[in-house]
């Protein structure tokens, strides 16, 4: 996070040697039952070759965002299939919660990748997600679609509210960090780890 930080800071003072402007294409969260549905595109300034390259590295995936505290590959599980870990704070208001969850992890190389989440070995019954990677016209469409129940409470009142404003916040974030590592020409690979990782 605190390159994250640094990264936000610099864009906020101009420095850059190329413009930032990712744009949101659409946001949407619903919820049936206990499963939350989220839905997040973005217009990201950078080939998609240079996005899957950040998407994919997992080991420092959490620099990408606030909140992400920890993102990890863990050793593949007994049928060889890759597995990822993440830990995430969160605040709404007075409510703050840190939770964990391992996924297992699909990838179509240059176009998607796929997780899902082990319920024994995650704060969340269900959690599955869906990134493309789309090409359009020298830029990236960045789509995003998860299914979520988390086991721990979130607040009735706001909790679509809240879970839609945090994915929003976090598609801006994730959009600008990657325009800006594109556009300085910073690779993937010198960001730095996350603390579990050293």
């Amino acid at each position: 996070m605190r390159f994250l930080s640094l990264i936000l800071a610099l864009l906020g003072m101009g420095y850059s040697t190329g413009a930032v402007a990712v744009e949101i294409n659409h946001v949407a969260v619903n919820k049936r039952g206990d499963v939350f549905r989220l839905e997040a595109e973005t217009l990201v300034e950078a080939p998609p070759d240079f996005v899957y390259e950040v998407l994919t590295d997992f080991d420092r995936f959490h620099n990408l965002a606030a909140g992400m505290v920890a993102t990890r590959y863990l050793e593949p599980d007994e049928k060889g299939g890759q597995l990822g870990y993440t830990q995430v704070a969160s605040c709404v208001f007075m409510f703050c919660k840190r939770f964990e969850k391992v996924e297992r992890m699909w990838a179509t190389p240059k176009k998607s990748l796929v997780t899902v989440a082990l319920p024994e070995r995650s704060d969340f019954s269900v959690y599955a997600t869906r990134w493309r990677v789309i090409e359009a016209e020298g830029k990236t469409r960045l789509a995003f679609e998860a299914s979520m129940q988390p086991d721990f409470w979130i607040p009735p009142l706001i909790g679509t509210w809240a879970v839609e404003r945090k994915l929003r916040l976090t598609a801006l974030e994730m959009g600008q960090v990657v325009e800006y590592l594109y556009a300085n020409g910073i690779p993937m690979s010198a960001l730095p780890l996350s603390a579990e990782n050293l």
